[in-house]
This record gives C-alpha cells, structure tokens and sequence, in this order.
C-alpha cells in the first residue's frame, strides 16, 4: 500500500532534458497513475547541501519510452509482425512526465535537483503552491479531483481570489464551450450562488460596515431553466450535497428572486416559456413582474430597435433621430404609426427623402408588433405590468434579477439588454452623484453582476458596431471602478468582441472542439497534453483560468446545481 509519504518516481536531469527553474521531468513507479493537470510534490535528495525546501508542480505531459530503436526491430522481433506472439527481446520500458514548477516552500528559484524525490502532495500543500491561501477573499471555484495513492482519488479544493473575481482588484469572467453540456450555465450558477452565500457570511460575520455586498442580474436568453432558479429539487443525492459541503458551502438555490417576463396580450400577458398557471401564481406571490415598453421609454431606446439593419446612407439614423425630437411623450402607440405614414407619404424634413421614411415606416411597424410595445393596461397594478426601468428597484444588496427575453426575436433581445445596460450604468452615474453629496444611500448594491449567455449575439467579433457592443466594452474596461461586473457567456470565445473577453481575469472553458480550441489563444497556449484536452472534457469538468492561480490554468469540477432544471 502506498501512501503520501512514499515516493512515485525520481527528478531525472540529462543532458538535453536538464531541469530548469520553470520546467521539470521525473520518471514513474510502474503501477503509478498520473493525469495532466495532477500535483506532485518534489523532496530535494537528503544529501543536497542546502536546505532549498520542497517544490511543488503541475504535470502537463506523460511519455512512455522504450530502448527500441525503431518500429522495425519491434516488428522483426515479433516473428516479422505476429502480434500474438511475444517479442524475442525483452525491453527496457519506463514512463515519465514533464511538470511546470509552481513553488517552492523556501522561495527559492533554483532547478529542482537531480534525484529529487516526487510525492503525491497533500491539499494544504497544493492550495499553498497555487497562492489560494494568500486569497483575501476567498470564492468557491470547485475542486480538483486528482490521481492519488493506489489509484485513489485525492481532492483539492479550490477558490477564486474575490477581488479579483468581482473587484476592485480586477473583474469579469468569461465562459466558453460547445452548447448540450449545460456547463456553462451551471457553472455561472453554481459561482453565482457561492458569491451570495459567502457575502451574508461575511455581512453578518464581520463587524466591517463596509462588507462588500453584490446583487445579480441575469438575462434568460434561452429555455426556461434559469426560471426556476428559485425551486429546489425535490431529491437530492448524496454526491451533490457532499460536493456543496466539500466546498463550504450549503446546496441551496440562490434567494431573494425576482422574475421579470415580456409583456403580452394573451393568456398569461407573459411572453415565456413558463406554463400559465406558473406564471400567474409567481406574479401574485410577488415573484414576477410583467415588463412592457410606451412610447416614452421606448423613445429612448428607439435607436437600438434598427441597430442591426444595415444603414450604410445613415438615413434610419436621421429618421430615429427626428422621431425622438419631434414625437411627444405621451403619445400613443396607434398615434405614433399613424404619424409615420403621413411622413412617409410627405416628408417633414427637406434633409430626409421620402423614400427613407417609407422604408422606417415598414420596418418600424414590423418591428414593433409585439406586445411589449403597450400602453399600460387598465388592470396594470394587478397584472404588475411595468417599465424596464422597474427592476432598478429590485438590486439591492444581496438581491437577484431575471430578466427573460428567450422569447424574443433577437432585436427585441438586444433592445433589452442594451436597454438594462445603459438603465443600470445610468444608475451607478447618478448613485455616485447624490453619495458625493451625503444626500441619499444607494439603492443599488456596490457590485452589480451581470450574467448573459450567448455573448457574441450581443457583441460579436465581426461586423457592424452597435452601441450595445460599445457598452458591453465600456463594461469589460471600466465596469470594475464603476462596481458592474460582466459574466459573459458563449459557445466559441473566438466569435466574441475580443475588446470585451479580453479584460477578464477569470476564463473558463467546458468542452469544445477540437478547430476552436486551436483557434483560441488561451487553450493554445496550455503546455503539452494540457492544451489537448478541452475537446475531451466530460459533463461537469472545467478549464479555469484565473488572473491569482499560479498555475495559470486548473482543471476542475464542480457540484452539480440544486435548483429544479427545465
């Protein structure tokens, strides 16, 4: 039986392989299993001189090599290629791995010695040599399950530096990975629950006025399970809840939930995926609003209606920009049109042709048809029938808004995100105004978490600028002084605005293929087998990346969610 103390191999420097301050190669015990992305621990030879400490690496390749020189001398001594008979001549195999050196315990950076023994490590040790105790504020990111003794499992677990994660040191989290795994989503989740559980921890564990406290906002671009982020799961099994435990954390769903679905004339009056009965008895215990655009609020959005419409003369622009001027406020959506077809059959202005006006008028009325573009219904108290601008009211500290557009055509998706970008960016202007003066607190949280998925819907890497892309960048540079954090969300990170995946210092990539992952310049870059692997990922496993980790990037799990699915 082995054990942590007993040695797996030995640090073997040669002269073309030698071991550099970075870089290290040690052979394997025959029964010994090791995996790329697993933790050794390396004990200089008692002999050495000086006392250099122990290292600490990651491995990112393993190799079998043999004293065959040549395919045909194993071919020949298998009776010229009888596979079922044994070779002649028996050989000399072994197996070793390149690690990259993370730490030392002295601080010493010096080649690992030849003949230095390697060991399985303990947790303490590795969370020590991938910084994670230095961590200030410490986030549940997972755990590492690693090869161990005897073909074990040993775990590791491991945390996100927070001010990192969420600020003020740095901010944003980008996740990447081919769509059916449901990783992506589960992991924002998952992230997202142990912020809120960690800061009342912190709130009501500190004696600290000042704890840091987020809010979350979250767009449900597709399917409906992040509406039932609030539901439980009947049964739980075992596994799950003692992977939330492992991770200090309890299984529970995120709380303090509000729902917010598009507005409709029908049967519900909710543009969702959720059946009737759900949505009536959510809006009347509270838990949803039902949100819809009057002209007055739309007109402040009117340009993001036509962004995506090609408009090379700039005429949508002008006609946009005449409407906003010239259409009183309180008008009525019938009114509104009717306007527009007298304008597009007389001009009202010499510097707009009428043929740009009709072309506006059509795609105006085609593009509003929906029944979020309402008037406010008699009953709208009841209904909860309310402005976008509503869900300001709902960030407080600790608090979590979902804002579902899946339903949707994407310009109506854009128009409401673009919409909730700018509302809560406006807000963070006008909170940092009344608190210079010592006038009134905050309503919003010191830090807003936006999660979107589908990001390069939102902010594509080609084609026509559109300012919900421009706000979305303006978020990535600046969102971490102005306390809005953007965890985006998307199939290939490749095919998003790199101005606004470039600027985060947390990536995490779930499977994907093999064409993206030699397109992406993160996953690139991993040494050896590691940069093989994201392809191969199985359901619940991660590449992460974070800005603290010494090791640059870890592979890990993560408990599965505990909220209702679908």
């Amino acid at each position: 039986m082995s054990s942590a103390s007993t040695p797996i191999g030995r640090v073997v420097a040669t002269e073309h392989n030698p071991t550099t301050t970075g870089q290290v190669r040690f052979w394997l015990e025959p029964a010994v299993q090791l995996k790329p992305f697993d933790f050794v621990r390396l004990t200089p030879p008692e002999k050495h001189e000086v006392d250099i400490g122990e290292f600490y690496a990651i491995i990112y390749e393993i190799q079998q090599v043999s004293d065959e020189p040549s395919a045909l001398t194993g071919f020949i001594s298998s009776d010229f290629g009888h596979s079922d008979i044994p070779p002649r001549v028996s050989r000399v195999v072994t197996t070793f791995a390149d690690a990259t050196v993370l730490y030392n315990t002295r601080g010493i950076e010096m080649p690992v010695p030849h003949g230095s023994q390697v060991h399985w490590p303990d947790e303490r040790g590795a969370q020590t040599a991938l910084g994670i105790l230095d961590f200030d504020r410490k986030i549940p990111a997972g755990y590492i399950a690693m090869s161990g003794p005897d073909q074990s499992t040993l775990t590791i677990n491991v945390q996100l530096d927070g001010n990192y994660l969420i600020g003020p040191e740095g901010a944003h989290l980008n996740i990447s990975g081919i769509s059916g795994l449901a990783t992506k989503t589960s992991y924002a989740m998952f992230l997202l629950t142990a912020i809120q559980q960690q800061e009342r921890t912190l709130k009501t564990g500190s004696d600290l006025p000042n704890s840091p406290r987020s809010s979350f906002l979250i767009f449900n671009v597709k399917g409906a399970d992040l509406l039932h982020l609030h539901q439980r799961e009947r049964s739980l099994s075992d596994q799950t809840k003692t992977d939330w435990q492992r991770c200090g954390l309890d299984p529970a769903t995120l709380s303090d939930i509000v729902y917010f679905y598009p507005f409709s004339n029908f049967n519900s009056h909710a543009q969702t995926k959720l059946s009737d009965d759900e949505v009536r008895h959510n809006v009347d215990t509270d838990l949803a609003f039902r949100y819809y655009y009057d002209v007055e609020n739309a007109l402040e959005r009117l340009p993001l209606l036509m962004e995506d419409i090609s408009d090379p003369n700039q005429t949508l622009t002008s006609c946009t920009d005449h409407c906003v001027d010239n259409i009183a406020k309180n008008t009525t959506w019938r009114s509104f049109r009717n306007k527009l077809n007298e304008w597009a059959k007389e001009t009202p202005s010499k510097s707009i042709p009428v043929v740009a006006w009709r072309r506006f008028h059509r795609l105006f009325v085609q593009r509003t048809k929906n029944h979020i573009f309402t008037e406010p219904s008699r009953n709208h108290q009841k209904l909860k029938q309310v402005p976008v601008a509503e869900m300001l009211n709902h960030l407080g500290p600790g608090q979590v808004v979902v804002v579902d557009i899946a339903q949707l055509p994407d310009y109506l998706q854009s128009l409401v995100v673009g919409d909730v970008l700018d509302l809560i960016r406006q807000a963070k202007v006008n909170d940092s105004a009344r608190l210079g003066d010592d006038t009134e607190e905050s309503k919003l949280a010191n830090t807003v978490i936006l999660f979107a998925d589908e990001l390069n819907k939102f902010a594509p890497a080609h084609g026509q600028q559109r300012s919900i892309t421009a706000h979305l960048r303006e978020i990535s540079e600046r969102g971490r002084s102005e306390g809005i954090v953007l965890f985006g969300a998307e199939q290939f990170r490749t095919g998003v605005d790199k101005h606004v995946t470039g600027n985060s210092s947390t990536f995490v990539f779930g499977r994907t293929t093999a064409a993206e992952a030699n397109r992406d310049p993160e996953i690139k870059g991993l040494p050896g087998s590691q940069s093989k692997r994201a392809p191969f990922l199985a359901k619940g496993e991660l590449l992460v990346s974070h800005t603290r980790f010494s090791s640059g990037t870890l592979k890990l799990r993560f408990p599965r969610n505990v909220y209702k699915q679908g």
